[in-house]
């Protein structure tokens, strides 16, 4: 009976919580053999919720975005989770073990027994997992045991790389907005101050005063308009209509259009010989669009290529499609855009040549605005140049399928729309 009882011990001393037949005999000893199996039961279940709540602790370490190490009284990293060790570039071997201050590369700055005494707030700057540079607001917390005893350091990193990015966007958008509407208001008051002086009793002279007020009080309103339909996107309020229409019509009227613009030029905004050429399927495309706002994206794409090209020469759109995707090419001879200004471009307020973008009475929004059209279309859009005076390219992409036209079953394809 003793023996039953000894070894039911040692099961439980060893982790094995199967229970052996009850034993008959002396009931003291029955009595401690029962006192043996609830003892057995109460290690199986506290077993058990401390494997639970480890596996609900790995789940949060795993999925916090927050970057977490831990470290045993020496400093030395006993936890990393997964953000922390994409954030560090550095696998959970490389890091388990190794000194806290050498892994975030701060033991010039920095002991072990710093942290422990100031809990400082640091900002550290490191490479990820796939290679961008990130800024980690890194805040240390005295990791302590019940009883008060310090047994080590938390360090959660938490990625400020997007945020710094959207503060710093957001004071060069304020300070660019105050510079591009303080310039023509102070031009505006400058020449109704002069009329005011007596320029206005010289016809001419008031008149040309009037036109440039009329110019400046125009590209103001232009970049009032531009700014509100930035506003609406980034508000996730501008609304496509999208009508399905036959694309290689609708880009030859919009190519003749401009062909008329570029002869005529009536705002005086561009100068030279321009020849605009096509290169078109002759097979109607059909795809879905809103045509208002491609044919702003079109308008803006082909007036600066007429305006940044002062010699004129040739503009040449082609169109084709490809793997379900309809693509525009417009091809320019004009300034063209230094290679590391390519990636820039399409930033709000964003101007490669400020002194001639002034004089042509640009907003530095088209571009940021063709993007965002494109882009709710579900396309892209993208610039290519080989540098300064070689001309630029513009290749835009939207979705397109073939069946699209099959799938309209009331869509009558014999009653083509007319751009007029």
């Amino acid at each position: 009976m003793i023996d039953k009882v000894s070894g039911q011990l040692d099961s439980l001393i060893e982790g094995d919580f199967s229970k052996t037949e009850r034993p008959k005999g002396n009931s003291e000893l029955i009595n401690l053999y029962d006192k043996v199996q609830i003892l057995g039961d109460n290690f199986f279940h506290s077993q058990s919720n401390l494997e639970n709540q480890r596996n609900q602790l790995d789940s949060v370490l795993t999925y916090m975005v927050d970057g977490i190490i831990a470290t045993d009284r020496q400093g030395n990293i006993i936890l990393a989770n997964h953000a922390a060790q994409n954030q560090l570039n550095m696998t959970a071997e490389e890091l388990l073990g190794k000194s806290l201050t050498d892994s975030l590369n701060i033991k010039d700055k920095f002991t072990f027994y710093d942290l422990l005494e100031k809990e400082p707030e640091l900002v550290i700057d490191s490479v990820n997992s796939i290679g961008e540079a990130i800024s980690l607001r890194t805040k240390f917390v005295l990791f302590r045991r019940e009883s008060g005893f310090i047994s080590g350091i938390i360090a959660v990193l938490h990625d400020t790389t997007a945020q710094e990015k959207n503060e710093r966007e957001q004071k060069q958008f304020v300070s660019n907005v105050s510079h591009e509407l303080r310039t023509p208001l102070t031009s505006v008051k400058a020449y109704l101050e002069a009329l005011e002086d007596g320029a206005l009793e010289d016809p001419e002279v008031a008149r040309s005063f009037i036109g440039v007020s009329l110019n400046e009080t125009n590209r103001m309103i232009r970049m009032i308009s531009d700014l509100l339909t930035l506003s609406r996107i980034d508000q996730e309020r501008l609304v496509l209509n999208k009508e399905l229409i036959n694309f290689v019509d609708f880009l030859t009227f919009q190519t003749n259009r401009l062909a008329r613009l570029a002869k005529s030029n009536p705002l005086n905004s561009f100068s030279g010989n321009f020849q605009i050429t096509t290169d078109f399927p002759e097979k109607p495309i059909w795809i879905e669009i809103d045509t208002d706002k491609i044919t702003q994206v079109i308008d803006n794409i082909v007036g600066n290529a007429l305006k940044y090209s002062p010699q004129g020469g040739e503009i040449h759109l082609t169109l084709s499609t490809q793997n379900r995707k309809l693509i525009v090419e417009i091809s320019d001879q004009g300034i063209g855009i230094p290679k590391s200004d390519l990636p820039k471009i399409f930033s709000r307020f964003y101007r490669v040549d400020q002194a001639r973008n002034s004089q042509t009475g640009g907003t530095g929004l088209g571009l940021s605005i063709v993007k965002n059209i494109i882009e709710l279309h579900g396309g892209t859009i993208v610039a290519a140049s080989e540098g300064i005076g070689k001309g630029t390219t513009f290749t835009l992409t939207l979705p397109y399928s073939e069946d699209l036209l099959d799938s309209n079953q009331d869509w009558d394809d014999t009653a083509e729309i007319e751009f007029e």
